[in-house]
């Protein structure tokens, strides 16, 4: 039997290739204590315009910088903010994963998506009234759409918060461990949307996007 003309004189084992890969990842950092900057940005305020002496002046004693107490404060507060970084590493997530936990979504939170879409049909009848919107199709139609908006709204939050718990890891006794979703829902109660949404940010790019990988020179 004739060996096929393509195939390369090493061939590449592919198992063992894949075994040794990795999805894409992103680090990202978080801090604590960004409630910090806030007192740095009062401290900020306080100071005087200042300009330092010449060598000659300062060598008589004539430096006397009005914000050296200030500037030490900040320093502190700085200090104390860079202390409560972590350190996240976030990994891909699939399209069969993603869709996997939608279906789990549906599962555990099914009586609070009907409670959503119950309270969006309720509004939508209030707004159908305020606006002397009679048609029993249309209101119909209000009532789907405000539905639909709740629904998805509970869905959204939640597929946010568990796609996070899947994709992250963080530092602890120096190895990279899992967060569980709990674990996140209180890291969006005491950090923020904003914060969170850095990592929420990096789920989506480890995703979604190819990295460009530069050929080495050499």
């Amino acid at each position: 039997m004739t060996e096929n003309q393509n195939t390369p004189t090493s061939e590449l084992d592919f198992d063992a290739w894949l075994a040794g890969g990795e999805r894409t990842t992103h680090h990202v950092t978080l801090f604590a204590r960004l409630d910090l900057m806030a007192e740095i940005e009062q401290l900020e305020k306080q100071r005087i315009p200042y300009k330092a002496p010449d060598e000659a002046d300062a060598s008589l004693g004539g430096d006397t910088d009005p914000n050296t107490e200030l500037d030490a404060k900040i320093a502190e507060f700085e200090a104390q903010i860079y202390a409560s970084k972590r350190e996240f590493r976030v990994s891909a997530i699939t399209y069969n994963e993603e869709q996997e936990i939608l279906d789990q979504i549906r599962k555990d939170l099914a009586p609070e998506i009907e409670a959503a879409a119950a309270e969006g049909r309720r509004e939508a009848k209030i707004t159908a009234k305020l606006m002397d919107i009679t048609a029993p199709a249309d209101i119909n139609q209000l009532a789907r759409t405000g539905a639909n908006e709740k629904t998805n709204a509970v869905i959204s939050r939640e597929l946010r918060v568990r796609k996070i718990a899947m994709a992250a890891k963080t530092r602890i006794s120096g190895e990279w461990a899992s967060i569980n979703r709990d674990q996140v829902e209180r890291m969006l109660t005491v950090l923020g949307d904003a914060q969170m949404g850095l990592i929420a940010d990096a789920v989506i790019a480890s995703s979604d996007d190819v990295p460009l990988v530069t050929v080495p020179k050499s």
